[in-house]
């Protein structure tokens, strides 16, 4: 934790330097640079703030075997589909999916049904529209036909490294 903290600092101290250089030498942009960080702090602690809650409820209500026998070892291949298959469809940033997924691997869930999580998740079914628009749908079905097989893939390959260096 202390190296996060540590690394979070560097990055918002090079920020504000960046920042307070923008600021000298245009004030004006610097004011538009303001604007834009704030407005984004808005948005992403709101974000933040409801996945913490969803992270705790689910933390407090689902107990750790019942992760298990559906996204553990146990689970098999039916773990690694679901974890293909479900986070397609749900939207979001990094800062909703990454506390999600340690959660889930905290609790019980095996490292290949988060490597499918991750992948399947970037997929995001709601961006299928725009996608077919400026793409065409041949390319959107195919890409999205490729997916689920992929997110597995990935999945188990991340398994197997991570084993390999003797992380379960």
């Amino acid at each position: 934790m202390k190296s996060l903290l540590k690394t979070a600092a560097i990055y918002i101290a090079l920020g504000g330097a960046i920042w307070g250089l923008i600021a000298l030498v245009s004030p004006a942009r610097g004011e538009i640079v303001s604007h834009a960080v704030g407005d984004t702090f808005k948005q992403t602690i709101e974000i933040i703030v409801a996945v913490f809650i969803f992270i705790g409820l689910l933390q407090v209500w689902v107990p750790p075997k019942t992760i298990a026998k559906f996204l553990g070892k146990e689970s098999g291949w039916k773990g690694l589909i679901l974890a293909s298959t479900v986070p397609i469809g749900i939207g979001g940033s990094l800062f909703t999916i990454l506390p999600l997924v340690q959660t889930l691997l905290e609790k019980g869930a095996r490292i290949a049904v988060a490597g499918a999580f991750i992948t399947a998740w970037a997929g995001k079914l709601p961006l299928l529209p725009l996608e077919i628009h400026f793409l065409g749908w041949k390319f959107a079905l195919v890409r999205l036909g490729l997916l689920i097989p992929s997110a597995i893939i990935i999945g188990l390959s991340l398994e197997k490294v991570m084993e390999r260096r003797g992380k379960p």
